[in-house]
């Protein structure tokens, strides 16, 4: 068990602290896999901006983000069948067919963490920290808005192939699903998903002065590179995380320069279905009525309404 600091002046969930029990084992092992293959990683937003201000997870935080450089993710791509055994698994397009996110997420078996709209995606769905592969942001190229628009259309056409078109109320997407499917039949997942990640391969850190997660945020947030140069160690509960040492720079470049006042958002997954203890295909079916019901609900309000 690891050790949760108290946050001063809230009170914290037991089911997110068990929560984040799963994901501190998570990225005790993403570090330890990272530091015997001398992997550089850091950790990202939000679990950085927690770090700093609170030596942890933020108080309503419900997830763990990892950075690496394309080059080194690349190599963990390679090696990570071998390193993560059960209970952790590895998950990217080339290892769970049907993924189709442009990042990676380390997974604990027997867990859950479902996504209401991905409860009809057949991949792995438990508990996760997620790594971000960090591209060079060339200034003034039109090649970037050029590989960004070509990869999402990508995504979005991987994605439809098993999208419920009833339980998503989304009738217009049934053709791109058929289609979906033939290409995958055609071509294999993974080869149409390489082709997302290569357009952003074009774009090496070494050549850039700015790098960012451009596959997840496109240009929306650029850091300078040099803040990756060194190294900083912080405390995050009772690990120490690697973090980079122009982290005011990050955090004020993500956050503004008030980042030490908490302001409470919501966070990108939306609402999680989370079981520490439960396997994510036990729950999948009642989360799979719940959407139906909810998005019938809506419809039939907008219709009578």
């Amino acid at each position: 068990m690891h050790k949760i600091r108290e946050k001063e002046g809230y009170e914290l969930d037991p089911a997110l602290q068990e929560l984040w029990q799963v994901q501190l084992d998570l990225m005790e092992k993403f570090l330890d896999v990272c530091q015997r293959h001398h992997l550089r990683c850091w950790i990202d937003g939000g679990t950085l901006l927690g770090a700093v201000r609170h030596k942890g997870f933020i108080p309503w935080d419900d997830d763990v983000d990892m950075a690496m450089m394309r080059d080194d993710y690349d190599r963990l791509l390679q090696i990570a069948p071998q390193e993560f055994q059960p209970p952790f698994f590895y998950q990217t397009a080339y290892t769970d067919t049907d993924y189709y996110r442009s990042h990676a997420q380390l997974r604990m078996d027997g867990t859950a963490a479902i996504r209401p709209s991905d409860c009809f995606q057949p991949f792995h769905q438990g508990i996760f920290i997620d790594v971000f592969p960090m591209d060079g942001i060339p200034e003034d190229d039109p090649r970037v808005a050029d590989a960004l628009r070509k990869s999402r259309r990508i995504l979005r056409f991987l994605k439809a192939k098993n999208t419920s078109i009833l339980a998503s109320g989304r009738l217009g997407l049934v053709f791109r699903k058929l289609k979906a499917r033939h290409a995958v039949r055609q071509r294999g997942w993974a080869a149409i998903f390489s082709e997302a990640e290569d357009l952003f391969r074009q774009f090496p850190v070494a050549g850039s002065k700015g790098v960012g997660a451009l596959s997840f945020s496109g240009t929306s947030l650029v850091y300078p590179k040099e803040i990756y140069d060194e190294t900083a160690w912080l405390d995050f509960e009772d690990l120490k995380v690697p973090a980079p040492a122009g982290w005011d720079v990050y955090l004020r470049t993500q956050y503004g320069d008030n980042y030490m006042t908490p302001m409470r958002d919501d966070t990108l997954h939306g609402h999680l279905v989370i079981d520490a203890h439960r396997d994510y295909r036990e729950l999948l079916p009642q989360v799979q009525r719940a959407y139906r019901s909810g998005i019938f609900k809506r419809l039939w309000e907008k219709l009578f309404k």
